[in-house]
């Protein structure tokens, strides 16, 4: 992802009238491949408002699903913006119906497009009655302010209608002055637009076309008009990392220093750590505290990023995304505070990796620069593993897809010198408990002369799928004090234990610590993590383990004259079809399939439709696998 800061001066009344405010826009570009959804997902973390990019030929797409579902789970506004409409086969308002059917969207178009595919030229602002023509010759930095032309005036009255109701169906004030019949201004509009956005209740629609900077001006009117700043969003909550009570953290530049380290980027001279600011003041040569990790951390200088290009400043405040360097232990997703008031903020969600790979040096003299290499990819991407095989000593790279691990693959030679082999993809498995299970465990020894005891009663049971490891606390704190709790938890989510069948890593697993006992001289936190592991072994060996694989979602287009073969393949990959409907000459056949299946699918479509065909495919959840699905016979 690129992140950048611009200044952007808003027109206030329309889009004739001059531009008086200026804002400070920071955005991030995230990758729209489904490979790459970490990207998205620790971006969606930090930001406050959310331009959504829609294809005005391929609408709604199996990866737009993804990104909007994150969005709804951080509940970050959301503007909405179709492009391409000077592509061949594009449809506005086509695209404006399935964001509803397809996402649940309260989609409202704000504008209209003035012609399409080559023919279109401009758009019609639907609050202020104006048409905006751009120019050719200026590739649209220019454009002119014209009445609305005469063919699309009834349709323009008709869809400001609309747009009116379903504004004063989220906002009362307007209601009443609609139901009064009292006269309801642009400016009205606008802040109740704003109101029903910042709410999430609403999501505006824009059109245009980037690549000849068609629509861009207005778009970036409308993210001055309706996104929120960061006085307008909810105060941040997260807790005491001490007592376990829940803080909350508000935009104000007096209070208490709290930010969160979201991205890192490895360069030669020491990682570069992209932080968003939420309350109190970021300084350069200062000290922060990391409540995570529990250690002070240095921040040498601070930068605000252009790109590839970087502007140092002083310091930073709320609602600042910047970059920082110094940081020496954090990690994508830690908290940064001041020490006297520390919080702790709700880490990210890190998606399950769902392909591997065996990989090795060339030669033995790039052994050690692989592993610092993979080293530092891993601290630059959550969604990237490196583990080694307990059964072949192979070391493995784990991703998201194939793409993913290509990508990695060339950033080693290019970044790092370092020219790897890189055997077959294979599938990322999992292990999951068969059935509920509670186990009572006691952990008494004596280790280099001193006393260690633990004595925990857990609770085991499978979780819904989709699930991680999930941990629940039962015991008291007068009776259980808080550090043995956090290294049973610890133990239990984060702890190397695989499953009993293949050894797999563990998901959909819930575990609850129901009763503890300690001893005033003899328990450590060493002690519970050992009797938690072997409560964990217990009640897999004792409970049944099951073996998952992960399923993808499949959207396929394909012309109509394939539309058969392509099913009959897909169901002889274990798929099972959702739904096929129709864009024009095309169909679009929906389906989710067992990622074991759909290596080499690429080519197999493009065999099936003479070329035509094309599809995405992204990570949906992982299911119980049929038997025999491994042979490592």
């Amino acid at each position: 992802s690129a992140a950048t800061t611009c200044f952007w001066k808003a027109r206030s009344d329309g889009n004739d009238s001059p531009r008086r405010d200026q804002h400070q826009v920071n955005i991030i570009d995230t990758p729209g491949h489904v490979d790459f959804t970490m990207e998205v997902e620790r971006c969606l973390r930090v930001l406050d408002g959310v331009v959504v990019v829609f294809c005005g030929v391929g609408g709604v797409q199996a990866q737009t699903e993804t990104v909007w579902h994150q969005a709804e789970r951080y509940n970050v506004p959301r503007i909405c913006f179709v492009n391409k409409l000077d592509r061949l086969g594009s449809d506005f308002l086509h695209v404006v119906g399935e964001m509803r059917e397809r996402l649940g969207a309260n989609a409202v178009p704000v504008q209209l497009p003035i012609g399409r595919d080559s023919d279109f030229v401009g758009v019609i602002d639907l609050i202020h009655r104006e048409a905006l023509l751009f120019h050719d010759e200026t590739l649209g930095a220019r454009y002119d302010v014209r009445g609305v032309p005469e063919p699309y005036a009834e349709e323009v009255e008709r869809r400001r209608g609309e747009l009116i109701e379903a504004v004063c169906e989220q906002v009362e004030w307007l209601a009443d002055r609609y139901l009064a019949e009292e006269p309801i201004t642009p400016a009205d509009v606008k802040r109740a637009l704003r109101e029903a956005t910042v709410a999430n209740r609403l999501h505006p629609v824009l059109c245009g076309a980037a690549l000849r900077n068609r629509g861009i001006q207005p778009l970036l009117d409308a993210i001055c008009d309706y996104m929120p700043s960061p006085a307008d969003v909810p105060a941040v909550q997260g807790v005491n990392p001490n007592s376990g009570e829940p803080v909350l953290r508000r935009a104000d530049p007096d209070g208490p220093f709290s930010a969160m380290a979201f991205k890192i980027q490895s360069e030669r001279h020491g990682d570069l750590y992209y932080i968003r600011v939420y309350s109190g003041a970021l300084r350069e040569r200062s000290r922060v505290y990391n409540s995570n990790q529990g250690k002070m951390e240095h921040v040498t200088h601070l930068y605000r990023m252009h790109a590839n290009t970087r502007e140092q400043v002083q310091e930073a405040g709320p609602g600042a995304i910047v970059a920082a360097t110094g940081l020496k232990v954090s990690v994508t997703g830690d908290t940064l505070c001041d020490r006297r008031k520390a919080v702790v903020f709700e880490r990210m969600q890190v998606p399950e990796t769902v392909i591997s790979m065996a990989i090795e040096p060339r030669t033995q003299a790039d052994k050690r620069k692989l592993d610092d290499a993979l080293e530092s990819l891993a601290r630059e991407d959550p969604t990237f593993r490196r583990a080694v095989d307990s059964q072949t000593g192979q070391l493995l790279i784990s991703g998201m897809g194939e793409l993913h691990l290509d990508i990695i693959r060339d950033r080693l030679l290019r970044e790092f010198s370092v020219d790897a082999r890189v055997g077959e993809p294979r599938v990322s498995y999992r292990e999951g408990l068969k059935s509920a299970i509670t186990i009572e465990e006691t952990f008494q020894k004596e280790i280099e002369g001193r006393g260690q005891f633990a004595r925990v009663v857990i609770g085991f049971e499978p979780a819904p799928c989709g699930s991680n490891l999930e941990f629940a606390n039962q015991v008291p704190k007068d009776v259980l004090p808080l550090h043995f709790a956090r290294a049973v938890e610890r133990t239990l989510t984060q702890g190397s234990v695989g499953g009993v069948l293949y050894g797999f890593p563990l998901i959909n697993l819930r575990a609850t610590l129901m009763e503890a006992q300690t001893h005033p001289v003899d328990s450590t936190e060493l002690a519970f993590e050992a009797a938690a592991s072997m409560a964990q072994r217990r009640a897999l060996e004792e409970g049944g383990c099951e073996l998952y694989e992960p399923y993808m979602r499949l959207e396929i287009v394909t012309p109509e004259d394939g539309l058969g073969d392509v099913i009959s393949y897909v169901q002889s990959c274990r798929g099972a079809i959702h739904e096929v409907v129709s864009r024009e000459a095309l169909r679009v056949l929906r389906a989710v399939a067992p990622l074991a299946t759909l290596f080499g699918f690429a080519t197999k479509l493009r065999s099936l439709t003479q070329g035509r065909g094309t599809y995405t495919m992204e990570p949906l959840e992982y299911r119980p696998a049929p038997p025999g699905v491994l042979d490592f016979a």
